[in-house]
Order: C-alpha cells, then structure tokens, then sequence
C-alpha cells in the first residue's frame, strides 16, 4: 500500500511540477500554488471515478439492464459531457474558484472569534487510533447533511427549478448523477464544504468522502435489474432504492419524488418517514413539460435554460414579465 502511495503521489507532483506549476508563476498567480497541488490530485481522482464507471458500473448495465437499448438512448451522451466536466473537475475549479475566497474568509473570522472545529476525536478519543472507524463516522455526518441538503433541493420552489434539471432525464444511468446545473452544485458545495469545517472533517478526509460519496450516487443511478437483498437494500442506496426517487409522479402518486432522498444510508428515509421500498418499475423524469424539455438540449443551452427557470422562480417580478 505504502508503494502505492507513493507512486500516486509521485504522479501528483511531477504534473504538478511540469504543468500546473509553471503555469500558476507565468500568470503571477502563486497565491494559489498549494490549491493548485491539491487540484491535480483532484483530477486524478476523477480520473479513477471515471474508469470506474465507464469499465466497471457500465458491464453491470450492458449484462442486466433495467431498460433495454431504444429509442431515448441519445438522451444519454449529455449526461456522459456532464459526468467529464464535473469529473476532470472543469465545473468544480469553477466553483473552487468563486468559494475559495469567501471559505477562506470564513475560517478567518471563525479562528477571529477563537472558535475551533470539533473534531471527534476530542469527543471520542478512541477513534484517533483508529483510522477505519474515523472515517466511517465522518462519512455518516456528511451523509446525514447531504440527506437534508437533498429535501431543500425539493422543498423550495427557486432550488427545484434548478434540481429539476437533474430530474429531467428519461433515461437513467451510471452517467445520470452529475446532470446538475453548475450553480446547484455551487450551492451544495458551498453547505457541504462549510458543514465539513463545522464537524471538524479534515481536508483530506473530505476528499475521500466526496470521492466514495460520489461513486455510490454514481452506481444508486445505474441502468441495472439487481438488488442487494432485504438487509442490503436498508444499509447502502441502490439502483432500485434510488430510481423510484427519480420516478415519473403520475395522477395516482403525485409525490413520489418525494421520497428516497439519501444519497448513501437509506437510514434516514427510514428514520425521517421518507422511505418506500416496492420492486415496481416506474418510468423516469418530471411531468411538468417545461423541464421535460431539457431532454435534447445539450450542456451549454440546459445552463442556460434553467438559470432562466431558476431566476423566474427566485424574482417574483420576473415570473409576472413572463406570464404577461
């Protein structure tokens, strides 16, 4: 494990070294010279998820597809631009980019008022001796704030008209959980970045977290007839858990996507009321005709068609110019 280590991080620092670097001093832009070294492992990271999707979630979907091959199968290639945006982290150094300076202003002010994040393992002194444990339980904390950062995304009116956009897609797949518009993940960064800091998740902690986070959402997408089991469908978000979220509301199950909302632990459905558990196969997407046409539409015209929906929704005055 050491050996691989230190490969990986050999690899970091010779891109970082040749490509990022030299860049960052030509611009006069050193200031950002230790974001930048942990950028690059970023990017190598998503270059991982990828592959893991593309060789391992996808054999999974071509050997036991829920929906078969049709008609919708383009649907698709917008969501695969999404998942190479946010993975190779174009979208997310964007986001970096606006956060970083109001994150880092918060952690000063914060350090002004003589606040310091508690870590758990002041709480829990055992932890700090063990590293699997640690995790498990920071990965829990994030979970349980990702749930609740998922019923906002319903709850209001202006951050569906964003989250709607994710909805859209008839055809789900592997590729279907970074179909997000780019201000709705700066949202979601931004709470999740600033409630890491609050529970005391260490940077590099966080960057797993987000990382085996993501890959689950990525699988709990997926285009595949399989279960874990009575026990494992109540421990960990699968595809047939999480597809009934994404489900097609029709006249008889109006709220439907009201439900399944966590993103890891189907614990919190449970606990908080929100969980359905049935093996019906229910289409996908959202009713309203006005979203459901972002299928078709590429990336740069879905941004810009939801920011639209999403600034009628946020300014009354725009939504009566439009009615009018």
């Amino acid at each position: 494990m050491r050996d691989l280590i230190d490969i990986w991080v050999g690899i970091q620092t010779w891109i970082f070294e040749t490509f990022v670097g030299p860049a960052l001093f030509h611009f006069g832009q050193m200031a950002w010279y230790e974001p930048g070294y942990n950028a690059v492992e970023f990017v190598m990271l998503g270059v991982v998820q990828i592959a893991v999707i593309a060789i391992g979630m996808r054999f999974f979907e071509r050997r036991w597809p829920l929906e078969k091959p049709g008609k919708d199968d383009g649907l698709i290639l917008v969501d695969q631009v999404y998942t190479l945006l946010n993975k190779l982290g174009v979208v997310p150094l964007a986001i970096f980019v606006v956060t970083y300076p109001l994150v880092q202003e918060i952690e000063l002010t914060v350090r002004a008022w003589g606040y310091a994040p508690p870590r758990l393992e002041r709480v829990l002194p055992w932890l700090g001796d063990n590293a699997l444990a640690s995790f498990l339980l920071y990965f829990v904390l994030y979970d349980f704030a990702a749930y609740w950062l998922h019923r906002a995304q319903h709850g209001f009116s202006w951050w569906w008209a964003l989250h709607s956009l994710h909805h859209s897609q008839r055809r789900m797949t592997v590729w279907t959980d970074d179909r997000n518009h780019v201000v709705d993940d700066l949202l979601i960064t931004l709470a999740l970045v600033l409630f890491a800091q609050l529970v005391g998740v260490q940077p590099g902690e966080y960057v797993v977290i987000l990382m085996v986070g993501r890959l689950v959402e990525s699988w709990s997408h997926a285009n595949v007839d399989m279960s874990f089991g009575w026990l494992g469908n109540r421990l960990l978000v699968g595809p047939r858990f999480h597809r009934l979220h994404h489900a097609l509301a029709s006249a008889e199950e109006r709220h439907i996507q009201d439900h399944n909302f966590a993103p890891v632990f189907p614990i919190w459905d449970i606990l908080f009321g929100t969980a359905i558990y049935d093996e019906r196969n229910r289409p996908t997407g959202v009713a309203d005709p006005m979203v459901d046409a972002d299928n078709g539409r590429g990336w740069a015209v879905q941004q810009v068609t939801v920011f639209w929906r999403f600034a009628r929704a946020l300014v009354p005055r725009l939504r009566r110019a439009t009615a009018l």
